[in-house]
């Protein structure tokens, strides 16, 4: 009997490990053919329809831009503009230092401050109220810091933020999500030469200024990952209590996971996706998507499909898997040379085809106004930029003209339900 019954017990474990492997490959088993071929079918310069939403779907960041066009606070000035311009979502960094938003501003913040009195902070509530469909929040935390005691105070400021955003905003058709900064970066402590992770037993390098770094995995990389788990845990179940309490409220409030190297974690590199998101329940997952970036949109396309993958949702979700790129960018003005408007917009329609092919329900470009001197000395200065000066990471130029990008969302939006051709076509 014992033998029949492991027999038993090991073909119901075959099964359901034979479904959920057929699962994973819905997708995956298509080849590099199929996918270029369903990217180009779903391009709108080749004719594929906009859909109606179109406002709904593409957005963009507005931070520490190195200049601005009006005396309003800049916060405020870059939110309007963006509301002007079309768009339906909205990104901010929401975070207790603010450092992204000085110009012609008077923030007066207390040294003590709960991120809902900052969302009532006059400023924050200004561009709340504006009328975007989604509004993303970049929002700062312990991170790799993460103990059992700032993980109680973790999940209680979320409880709390998000309580205020459902009562505050229970009459309107808005939808907020919190997430954290690029969270391969925060795992790995930084941004730096160390912070480009391989493997000693294989070949994998990064590309850093021209030159390959390749970084043993550090020994605590597990302890790293623990940490990750338990500060994003903690912001889900803040989240999540809130929302059970406040049922009476068309505002929906999102927790979403950031990664920013997925192409890493795709190779076996411990990072967000391939060791984090399995251990935890999320309701959306958002990417940083600079490693997938490639000027066929192969690479995105497979990254958004890996992360899938490896992404539960919780239950608030229904079961629905949202991948989103909360930042994608293309600097106009490399430091090696200016980038022709006819490649800019063909990786643009790319990159729009890969997000209707798999539906992705945000595009969030990065940024409103560029932050980025080329002389990267420049950075931190407050002195107002001028065109040539910047890499071009950007929708309006500091000349107040439209860039190559801003111009190609601005030819989406106004053909939302069409289908459209590119001048170069």
């Amino acid at each position: 009997m014992k033998r029949l019954f492991k027999i038993i017990f090991c073909s119901v474990c075959l099964f359901f490990l034979a479904v959920a492997c057929q699962s994973l490959n819905e997708i995956s088993n298509m080849s590099d053919q199929e996918i270029l071929s369903n990217i180009e079918k779903h391009k709108p310069s080749n004719g594929h329809k906009i859909p109606r939403d179109m406002y709904k779907r593409i957005g963009a960041t507005h931070v520490g831009g190195k200049y601005y066009l009006t005396n309003e606070p800049f916060i405020i000035e870059g939110c309007r503009k963006l509301h002007e311009m079309g768009f339906g979502v909205l990104k901010l960094w929401f975070y207790k230092g603010v450092s992204g938003y000085p110009y012609n501003s008077d923030w007066k913040l207390p040294e003590q401050i709960t991120y809902k009195q900052l969302a009532e902070h006059p400023y924050y509530k200004t561009c709340f109220d504006m009328p975007f469909n989604t509004i993303a929040l970049s929002v700062g935390g312990a991170a790799l810091k993460t103990t059992n005691e700032t993980a109680l105070a973790e999940e209680a400021e979320m409880y709390e933020l998000t309580k205020y955003l459902l009562q505050e905003y229970k009459d309107r058709d808005v939808e907020f999500i919190i997430h954290n900064w690029e969270g391969d970066w925060l795992i790995r402590g930084g941004t730096g030469n160390n912070a480009h992770w391989s493997r000693k037993n294989n070949t994998h390098t990064q590309a850093v200024d021209g030159d390959k770094y390749t970084v043993e995995v550090p020994a605590d990389s597990l302890q790293r990952v623990e940490a990750m788990v338990k500060w994003f845990t903690a912001r889900q179940k803040g989240i999540e209590r809130a929302r059970s309490e406040i049922s009476n409220t068309k505002c929906r409030v999102y927790h979403a996971i950031e990664a920013n190297r997925v192409m890493d974690s795709m190779e076996g590199i411990p990072g967000i996706i391939n060791y984090v998101l399995p251990q935890v329940r999320v309701d959306m997952v958002s990417w940083s998507c600079y490693d997938g970036l490639d000027k066929t949109g192969l690479k995105l396309y497979r990254g958004i499909e890996y992360i899938k993958k490896k992404f539960t949702p919780s239950k608030y979700m229904k079961g629905e898997k949202k991948v989103f790129l909360g930042e994608i960018g293309i600097p106009e003005q490399r430091n090696e040379g200016v980038m022709t408007e006819e490649l800019i917009v063909a990786n643009w329609d790319t990159y729009v085809g890969v997000c209707l092919a798999l539906d992705v329900p945000y595009l969030i470009h990065w940024e409103l106004y560029c932050n980025e001197p080329k002389d990267d000395t420049l950075r931190k200065s407050r002195e107002i930029r001028k065109t040539e000066e910047m890499r071009g990471f950007w929708l309006i130029r500091p000349d107040g003209t439209k860039s190559f990008a801003g111009k190609y969302f601005e030819l989406l939006l106004a053909n939302q339900g069409k289908s459209i051709q590119l001048p170069d076509k």
